[in-house]
């Protein structure tokens, strides 16, 4: 007799592979919000804020559909964070995605992270010729990598049938009332119907719905239909906004908006604490930030493996990150012109400061792994 298991390791892996691939979205779209002078550019900050909460909802949804199948999502541990410069490899597509400052250049890499799939039509980067030259549309993106996934689910579900594999523990959901931050709809997982949908919301989100510029859903933040995040990193680069009607290989025809590329903090790329003077002000935040930054992931962790409610606190923490961020931002290096920032680095459970205001059972972990 067949073993379901047998043929469910590799869907297992690209779960958790798509876990790693939203949550490496993250670190550089946060570096971007802290960075920008939300005051000067009020539109790009607010873009870059919506991403960022909608790609922590991504990463919720792949958690909700590892756990419906039986997987377990790893998420505090070193290899789970990719090492800035972070080589992306898509299909054919091979490019380096930095920790740097809100500029042009960090918008041409989120649009290379946001690509749209090739079945929208291969003139969708070449509408106008500010994007790079080598930028072409790729064999395989996000969306054709949860493509793949989706017919994964499809033909396990067909030989095997649902409840063997959607066997997960219902207990491990993420609740709509669980969720905090904005960025959509929880969707609860627990047949084929609900993992496709949940897919489907990363994908649409991300490069659009249908072959159309927008993510499908109304907005979550007060703008009524809402653009992808290609579309609405486009927006930023060209300093124009989609309007209804636009077509997706078609520039956007709508209002200007006002971009001040010089508006932001001049940090240096890819900031590392170790690179950082001993006893100096940067060293010291540094770690701080990478002691949040480190228990941000534990609480994540300890989310999707049985602890729903942590999420919230998961989520404020996100936020006292870019507090340290900005004292980091205040750091000059010595010697140039270019101020410290975050190093979204690893720190081992033993080596982390513990926070008085962590709850409970965090706290509980940390001292009986140490």
């Amino acid at each position: 007799m067949e073993n379901i298991n047998d043929y469910k390791t590799e869907l297992l892996e690209n779960l958790q592979t798509a876990v790693e691939l939203e949550h490496s979205t993250i670190p550089p779209y946060l570096t971007a919000y802290f960075t920008i002078n939300q005051d000067t550019n009020a539109f790009a900050w607010g873009v870059i804020r919506s991403v960022f909460m909608e790609e922590m909802l991504h990463m919720t949804l792949a958690c909700n559909i590892l756990n419906a199948v039986g997987g377990s999502p790893v998420i505090d541990k070193p290899e789970f964070i990719p090492e800035y410069p972070a080589e992306f490899n898509f299909g054919d597509r091979h490019f380096e995605v930095d920790i740097a400052k809100f500029s042009k250049k960090t918008i041409e890499t989120f649009l290379k992270i946001e690509a749209p799939s090739a079945k929208q039509g291969d003139e969708i980067l070449k509408f106008s010729n500010v994007f790079l030259s080598e930028i072409t549309v790729p064999e395989e993106t996000i969306g054709e990598f949860y493509q793949k996934i989706k017919d994964q689910l499809c033909l396990l579900v067909k030989h095997f049938g649902e409840k063997e594999v959607f066997n997960g523990d219902p207990k491990l959901q993420i609740m709509p009332k669980d969720y905090y931050g904005g960025g959509g709809e929880i969707i609860v997982v627990h047949n084929l119907q609900t993992a496709l949908d949940a897919i489907d919301v990363i994908i649409d989100q991300g490069e659009g719905a249908s072959g159309t510029i927008y993510d499908g859903d109304e907005s979550y933040f007060g703008e009524g239909e809402e653009v992808a995040h290609f579309y609405r990193f486009a927006e930023i680069y060209l300093g124009k906004k989609y309007k209804e009607g636009d077509h997706p290989k078609d520039p956007p025809s709508g209002e200007e908006v006002n971009v001040h590329w010089e508006a932001a903090s001049n940090m240096i790329n890819n900031p590392k604490m170790e690179s950082f003077p001993e006893g100096s002000a940067a060293k010291v935040k540094a770690k701080e930030f990478n002691d949040l930054y480190s228990h941000f992931l534990r609480l994540l962790h300890l989310t999707f493996n049985g602890q729903s409610s942590l999420i919230v606190k998961a989520i404020g923490m996100m936020y006292q990150m870019k507090y340290v961020a900005a004292e980091l931002l205040n750091c000059k290096i010595e010697g140039t012109d270019q101020v410290a920032g975050p190093p979204f680095e690893y720190i081992p459970l033993p080596e982390r400061k513990k926070y008085d205001w962590l709850i409970d059972e965090l706290v509980l972990d940390l001292e009986k792994e140490a």
